[in-house]
């Protein structure tokens, strides 16, 4: 008997231990009856009650889903469904509810028991309240957010700042090439136009000279003119300089034409808003775009219809270029580029279509992000359609968009408000 007696003393000093060791802890602990369908709990620790706000004999007999209330579409909840049914370790995180409606983070460890028989008997739970932890991590990731933002936003700035000062010295020194060619032109078409009449007056001077040699019935001096008319090979020499001097003026017209163009595309007097024809401005991108055009793009060209709209002409122009550029060295060959532009009631639509060979799916996601390129090291910045997006999205309040199809080409889509306001 005394044996028997100290067994049973110390069977019940440690299941005090127990007791004591689970009242003790800093975790929630539970035991479900996993032999009744409802699982009701049939036993919870001090912690739970600290934790959760009820009081132990309010929770004894009930399952503790009402922890959740009515926020029972968390994915947590389906995994821990799954490990009941299958008798399995489970942990999990899940959104619960205090006595006083409050919010608390709560992870979740459930561990199946057995009887000897190894027949699932119960469930015991642990929760550990990690509120604190998950708002830390939330204001991480929302700071983290904000950094990436801030950084997006500093890049762009970077952008921005890079295409300044780009556009501005480029701007200055295309208007000054521009006049610094536009002052001989003027004096060499000058000289071109006196030297028509000059040329004019002395053909038809030596032409009146014949005629008076003529009149005057000199046979010598008739037979020497023709001598000398024959040996300058006068004729032809007329008939000639006057094509040499067509050609030259129309040479001097094409150079004056691109002369034009640099001005209309840097337009350093046109930098704030104005009414401009952007089929004018174009046209005097495409003349600037011929190097890269390389006759051997055909352009095509749908504008003349399109009215005149109040824009920032010189950052449009900056656009139009890099769309055109683009287009042409997505172009392998032979190949051909269309803008075309339709009028709507508020707004210009404006397409760029290429026949290049496009772009896949994961380029298209980042086509206006700054510094993205397809391009080798250093063969370019990636920042023309990051500057383009800018200027007509942020500047213009207007929006661009593409869509490409590999091996097929390019569309970019603009549209452009027409009537910006300062």
């Amino acid at each position: 008997m005394s044996t028997l007696s100290d067994n049973i003393q110390r069977i019940q000093e440690e299941l005090r231990l127990h007791d004591r060791a689970m009242a003790s802890s800093s975790c929630g602990i539970t035991i479900a009856d996993a032999l009744d369908s409802e699982m009701p709990l049939i036993y919870v620790n001090e912690a739970f009650e600290a934790i959760t706000g009820y009081p132990v004999p309010e929770v004894v007999g009930r399952n503790c889903r009402f922890l959740q209330r009515d926020d029972r579409d968390q994915p947590g909840l389906y995994t821990l469904r799954a490990a009941l049914r299958q008798g399995e370790n489970c942990t999990i995180t899940l959104r619960n509810y205090k006595k006083d409606g409050s919010l608390f983070w709560n992870e979740l460890f459930t561990s199946p028991i057995f009887d000897s028989a190894g027949n699932l008997t119960h469930f015991v739970g642990i929760q550990t309240n990690i509120t604190t932890r998950k708002t830390a991590e939330e204001q991480l990731v929302q700071r983290t957010t904000e950094l990436e933002t801030t950084l997006r936003a500093l890049r762009s700035t970077q952008a921005m700042l890079v295409h300044s000062e780009k556009m501005n010295a480029l701007g200055q020194m295309v208007a000054g090439v521009a006049h610094e060619i536009n002052n001989p032109i003027s004096f060499v078409n000058s000289n071109l136009h006196s030297l028509r009449r000059s040329l004019d007056d002395l053909f038809s001077a030596y032409g009146k000279l014949e005629t008076l040699i003529r009149a005057a019935s000199l046979p010598e001096m008739l037979a020497a003119a023709e001598v000398i008319r024959k040996d300058g090979d006068l004729d032809f020499l007329q008939d000639d300089t006057g094509d040499l001097l067509t050609a030259s003026m129309e040479g001097l017209g094409r150079v004056r034409r691109i002369v034009e163009a640099l001005r209309t595309f840097s337009r350093l007097d046109e930098a704030e808003l104005k009414v401009v024809n952007l089929a004018e401005n174009i046209e005097s991108t495409l003349l600037i775009a011929r190097l890269e055009l390389q006759n051997r793009i055909d352009v095509e060209t749908h504008l003349d219809h399109l009215p005149a709209i109040k824009c920032y002409p010189a950052e449009l122009n900056q656009v139009f270029l890099n769309l055109i550029v683009n287009a042409a060295q997505a172009i392998q060959g032979r190949g051909k580029l269309t803008i075309s532009g339709e009028d709507e009631p508020e707004h210009i639509v404006l397409k760029f279509s290429d026949t290049g060979v496009g772009m896949p799916p994961e380029v298209m996601a980042h086509l206006f992000e700054p510094f993205f390129t397809t391009k080798p090291v250093g063969s370019g910045t990636g920042l023309g359609l990051t500057i383009a997006y800018k200027i007509v999205v942020d500047r213009h309040k207007g929006t661009i968009s593409a869509e490409s199809t590999p091996g097929l080409g390019t569309t970019f889509t603009l549209r452009l408000p027409k009537d910006v306001e300062a």
